[in-house]
């Protein structure tokens, strides 16, 4: 997975760089090697920064955002919440595997 980091009023020093490609690495066994994840870091006031994070992959988009006082926290929880995305996606789309077609998908079929 290629990762593009942006910093908005802030500047993403090698320690964010690093700590946040470590991170992503877990996310790479779901996606393929040219998927791209979008990251961007806002500083707002009062010591507060927000983290978005953006992965499109095969007509999917995955977003997550957090506030937060620290970036690495923040990062972290993106993730997390990334993964939870993954894992409702999986669950829906093997549970319409074993369902099959729905009923009234079938019905309008069968009319025709």
């Amino acid at each position: 997975m290629k990762l593009d980091l942006t910093g908005l009023r802030i500047e993403v020093t090698d320690a964010i760089r690093s700590f946040t490609e470590k991170k992503i690495k877990k996310l790479d066994k779901f996606f393929g090697e040219d998927t791209i994840c979008h990251v961007t870091f806002t500083d707002k006031s009062k010591g507060k920064q927000r983290v978005d994070m953006r992965i499109e992959y095969k007509s999917r988009t995955y977003l997550a955002e957090e506030n937060t006082d620290d970036l690495y926290s923040g990062i972290d929880s993106l993730v997390e919440k990334i993964e939870g995305q993954l894992r409702r996606d999986k669950a829906a789309a093997e549970k319409q595997r074993r369902t099959g077609i729905p009923e009234m998908a079938q019905e309008v079929t069968e009319e025709e």
